[in-house]
């Protein structure tokens, strides 16, 4: 049962190690001595497999020699080899402390962030770190390339991501930025190294084990498919299925597979209580609602980072197009400038968490449930709590945002993205959907080209064209050099024709929405509120292209209705007034 935190103390190293006794959390030499003894006990319980196998052995030498006997041995021998090869002679590959990619601020070019989160560790009471690198995504972290098992410290580094910078406030990520000092105060990034070790070496091995046992059970399968087939081609009945044999890579799988649980269930617990601690840390600097609040904030800045990135920033990426250098990151801060959108983040914000709507908890989960950990911060007095008063965006403390984005984008872009075209965001919507447009219009040119020789570019001439062949009743032999469906291969006569006629028309109707879009009868605009993309055309347009389509594949074709359509002359072209535009369908 977890205790409830005390009011506020001075801010200190002292401070903080009894705020990490507070919440139950280890200290930093007990932590130290479980990491070092479960790392061991992994090549502990590897030698006692082996002593286990040796007196297995001195055992069957005292029976009378048979040929059970032998078979002990070999089983033996096989258990032993199967031990060392794997634990002592394997090699997991070396994890990488660099952490993940981003752009190292240094203090000349970000002086007062870096003058912020140094004023914030002498409030904690600890080491500021010697590297601050900006990340992609809502995450913050710390790292500590710590020696000789955590006792001789080292290199510090801060992790912010981009997303927390442009979507909280400064208080919240004082909250944040205390809440990682916090683990720095309590040494929890000491021993890093020594769990990564501990948790490499684990998967590896048994990973490696359950992969020798699968593949040893796929040739044994197979030995016996090509038995089985030998007999049958002789004429004889196949041999009777065996229950499979497992090998001893199957169950030494299944020892250091528990040993590895056991691992993961204390490191983890550990793990939890050391976040209590950190959160106590971000209470005494920010307070204990605004820490909360930045909590509960989080989650939805993730989401909304998510959604920007695969619908906004990536909406171009088929079509070789990006948003204005600087913006693929950036234009983050236009999604939540949205009075929409920033209504709906806060609602979300307020929303009860996930675990408080659900009750599983995870032994194996590094850290707490966030409902938790909420209430735990709900649960502090006020009174004496520091606080910070100024309510100001958190990119308030970036020197020239711009640049630092679009450096952000060199340094963790692909090459592949970096040499996509970048276009205005007002543009991107209509020339990615024209790009779209013109690569699924490409099998009706090539059948175009078939017919007549000659290969047009898509677009409002290459559509007058088109509707010219069918005015000379070509219809069905365009048709029949488009792609087909399955059933439509399947099909004969009739329902050939009309297979034929629904995908001609669906094609057709692509290249006359790529003509309007050419003319400007149709829009596709960008819209930071809803959907990304919102596709409008006066509502003449939308109401009569479906009645014009069906007559330009109608038997005979009567092409003059779609081609009074997209000229506008009916109607008067769309110069934004008359009716409302409409939602194409």
């Amino acid at each position: 049962m977890r205790r409830t935190p005390t009011p506020h103390r001075p801010a200190g190293p002292a401070a903080a190690d009894r705020a990490a006794e507070e919440r139950g959390a280890p200290g930093a030499s007990p932590r130290a001595a479980l990491a070092l003894a479960l790392l061991l006990g992994f090549y502990l319980l590897a030698l006692l497999l082996l002593v286990a196998v040796a007196v297995l052995d001195v055992v069957l030498a005292r029976g009378t020699f048979t040929v059970v006997t032998v078979e002990g041995y070999l089983g033996s021998l096989a258990v032993a080899w199967c031990a060392v090869r794997v634990v002592l002679l394997s090699r997991a590959p070396e994890e990488g402390r660099a952490g993940p990619p981003g752009l190292t601020l240094t203090p000349r070019e970000q002086p007062e962030l870096w003058r912020h989160v140094h004023d914030l560790a002498e409030r904690v009471g600890t080491r500021p770190p010697g590297e601050i690198r900006i990340v992609p995504g809502a995450v913050a972290m710390v790292q500590e390339d710590a020696r000789s098992l955590g006792l001789v410290p080292g290199e510090r580094r801060l992790f912010l991501g981009v997303a927390l910078l442009l979507g909280l406030p400064e208080a919240e990520l004082d909250a944040v930025l205390g809440h990682e000092l916090g683990h720095y105060a309590h040494h929890d990034t000491r021993l890093g190294n020594l769990v990564a070790a501990l948790r490499g070496r684990l998967v590896h091995t048994v990973a490696t084990l359950r992969e020798r046992a699968a593949r040893e059970e796929a040739e044994e399968k197979a030995r016996f498919a090509a038995k089985a087939a030998r007999r049958r081609a002789e004429g004889r009945p196949p041999p009777m299925r065996r229950a499979h044999t497992r090998g001893p890579d199957h169950y030494l799988a299944l020892v250091f597979t528990a040993y590895a649980r056991l691992c993961l269930r204390l490191t983890e617990a550990v793990s939890r209580r050391q976040e209590y601690a950190a959160d106590l840390v971000a209470a005494r600097i920010a307070g204990p609602d605004t820490t909360a609040g930045a909590l509960r904030r989080i989650p939805a800045l993730e989401a909304a980072d998510s959604l920007y990135l695969n619908s906004y920033a990536l909406m171009g990426w088929d079509a070789g197009l990006l948003p204005p250098e600087g913006q693929f990151y950036g234009g983050f801060a236009l999604l939540l400038a949205d009075g929409t959108r920033r209504t709906r983040l806060a609602e979300l914000a307020r929303e009860p968490l996930p675990e408080e709507i659900s009750e599983e908890r995870s032994p194996y989960d590094s850290h707490p449930p966030t409902a938790d950990r909420v209430r735990a911060l709900e649960a502090i007095p006020q009174d004496g709590l520091a606080r910070t008063p100024v309510r100001r965006p958190a990119a308030a403390l970036l020197q020239t945002p711009e640049r630092l984005l679009a450096d952000l984008e060199r340094a963790t872009l692909s090459p592949e993205a970096l040499a996509k075209r970048r276009v205005p965001w007002a543009e991107l919507p209509w020339q990615a959907h024209r790009e779209t447009l013109a690569r699924e219009a490409e099998p009706l040119l090539a059948a175009m080209a078939g017919l007549t020789g000659t290969r047009a570019a898509p677009g409002a001439a290459s559509l007058h064209h088109l509707l010219d062949l069918l005015d000379h009743g070509l219809l069905h032999d365009l048709a029949a050099r488009l792609p087909q469906s399955e059933q439509a291969a399947r099909s004969s006569g009739r329902a050939a024709r009309e297979f034929a006629r629904t995908a001609f028309r669906s094609a057709l109707r692509r290249l006359a929405l790529l003509a309007a879009l050419e003319t400007g009868l149709c829009r596709w605009e960008l819209c930071w509120a809803g959907p990304p993309v919102r596709q409008t055309a006066p509502a003449w347009f939308t109401g009569d292209l479906p009645k014009a389509l069906d007559q330009a594949v109608a038997e005979p074709a009567v092409t003059a209705p779609l081609r009074t359509l997209l000229r506008g002359s009916s109607h008067g072209p769309f110069d934004g007034t008359g009716p409302a535009p409409r939602t194409l369908a």
